[in-house]
């Protein structure tokens, strides 16, 4: 590890990840780390900022596979777009109980509207990359792509809320609505994309 943030963060994931946020004390994650209490919290002075870093480790990780998935593109639009949505649920099942709380209380009270923005931009960036790619390489024809990316963000955002409501509604993890989500988010792609390539 680079430093001990990275520890922290790494060891709050884990424990994030199989017990979720409100399960989960300082105190277990200063215990897994074999450091004390006051030493986590001199990196972290409440639980609402770890979390804010873990779950920015996590999307972090997830834009830089997606990136490499779009830097591998062939000239295979449609195939790109189902690695992408495949990818992204591959990340929710491993991590799916921060998705279904995504939304929920522990967000209250922390500067996170930037954060979510500067995601939503770079999740825009890496689809806008790939949609000028495909115009030139496929015929793709689009007439505005920043439109387009924005909107193929939403109705992947919107989609997953759809399948995954009840869960958060509960608290109850059922990952089994991944693929669900994977299924609706496929079908829109095919439905917005597959007409706009060149035969």
């Amino acid at each position: 590890m680079e430093n001990r943030k990275d520890q922290i963060i790494e060891a709050a994931l884990k424990r994030f990840a199989h017990f979720g946020f409100h399960k989960t004390t300082m105190n277990e994650i200063a215990d897994d780390l074999r450091i004390t209490k006051a030493n986590l919290y001199y990196y972290y002075p409440d639980k609402s900022t770890l979390i804010l870093d873990v779950v920015c480790k996590i999307a972090t990780d997830l834009q830089a596979d997606e990136k490499k998935v779009i830097d591998q593109y062939a000239n295979n639009f449609m195939e790109t777009m189902f690695k992408l949505i495949e990818l992204r649920g591959d990340f929710t099942r491993k991590y799916y109980i921060f998705h279904i709380n995504e939304n929920l209380d522990w967000i209250k009270g922390i500067d996170i509207y930037e954060v979510m923005e500067d995601f939503y931009q770079r999740d825009v960036a890496l689809l806008k990359c790939l949609y000028e790619k495909a115009m030139i390489h496929e015929g793709l024809v689009l007439d505005n792509v920043d439109e387009v990316a924005r909107a193929m963000v939403e109705i992947q955002k919107g989609v997953s809320f759809i399948h995954t409501i009840s869960d958060m509604i509960t608290g109850i993890p059922n990952d089994a609505y991944v693929d669900k989500i994977i299924e609706s988010q496929k079908r829109a792609v095919k439905l917005i994309f597959e007409a706009r390539l060149a035969k």
